[in-house]
């Protein structure tokens, strides 16, 4: 039997089945829905289950120092974390990224602010970019601590990214902005829509694919 860690009755009229980057088996079913055969649908899952289980706790072991918040990963570079007593400020130096020993016991909630001061003119600076390229004119853009998504945009034109983005190497940091900015044009994900994305991005189908396996990071830095 599989177990099943959140359960949410929604008016949808089927049940669906999701893993969480912690491992956790969210399930979605209708008010009307026993729990008898809501575990019926999700034993039948089993396998599917446990395999997506399976890469989520592979992808934590390879990146082990990362979650241990040992190592930091900067515009898709790792930094290994060397704490320094005579550091005044977090900075990066060669391969390494220097915090003041004095965050010793604090270094996920001061690290998620430096990562929003310096990843901020960055991640502005290229939503300018491709809202000139593309001629779009979003009517805000803002930093979001979202669990589940990278970015959004809503119908009022404002597009959100989450500042986790910044510890993505620069091409997936593009795939996300364009992404965003093309529903300015599109508020779907239609043909229509891929299509947008395709003529700035020809390859971000496979940048598509590098970003999921990056999902692991928006689990990081909550406290």
């Amino acid at each position: 039997m599989v177990n099943i860690d959140v359960l949410i009755r929604t008016k949808r009229r089927s049940v669906s089945i999701s893993i969480s980057q912690k491992g956790e088996v969210i399930i979605k079913a209708p008010q009307s829905c026993s729990m008898t055969q809501i575990q019926s649908i999700v034993d039948k899952k089993e396998s599917w289950i446990s395999l997506h289980k399976q890469r989520i706790l592979d992808n934590q072991n390879l990146n082990k120092n990362i979650f241990n918040y040992n190592d930091i990963l900067f515009c898709g570079q790792v930094y290994h974390i060397l704490y320094d007593e005579s550091a005044r400020k977090i900075e990066l130096k060669d391969d390494y990224c220097i915090v003041p020993a004095k965050f010793t016991g604090q270094v996920s909630k001061q690290l998620s602010k430096w990562f929003k001061n310096i990843g901020t003119s960055i991640l502005w600076g290229r939503v300018q970019y491709f809202s000139n390229l593309m001629q779009l004119n979003p009517s805000k853009v803002r930093l979001s601590n979202a669990k589940g998504c990278w970015g959004s945009c809503n119908s009022a034109g404002v597009i959100s990214l989450n500042w986790r983005l910044i510890m993505m190497p620069h091409d997936l940091i593009d795939y996300v902005v364009v992404h965003e900015l093309s529903h300015l044009l599109q508020m779907n994900h239609s043909n229509l829509f891929w299509n947008v994305v395709k003529s700035v991005l020809p390859d971000y189908k496979n940048r598509r694919v590098l970003l999921k396996k990056g999902d692991y990071l928006l689990t990081l830095y909550r406290y």
